[in-house]
């Protein structure tokens, strides 16, 4: 098995989800989709008179994707 397929093993089994870019390309940051999911739940809750039934969470412009300037981490899906 080659690192990168036992990294997503690794990934699959903790249940982490997606690796997601946060910030813009040189940034270097990343967040998995599940801990995303939860700042923005908690950010919703606080909102009064607000409820939050499903979150989708995809790229905010599709056809303007561009190659990181920082590599995604190893275990990041390709």
């Amino acid at each position: 098995m080659t690192v990168d397929r036992w990294a997503q093993a690794v990934r699959q089994q903790l249940g982490v989800g997606r690796l997601l870019p946060l910030g813009k390309a040189g940034d270097g940051a990343w967040i998995t989709e599940p801990a995303a999911q939860a700042v923005l739940r908690r950010a919703a809750a606080q909102v009064r008179g607000a409820r939050l039934v499903s979150l989708r969470l995809s790229l905010a412009d599709p056809d303007g994707t561009y190659e990181a300037a920082v590599p995604a981490p190893p275990s990041a899906p390709a």
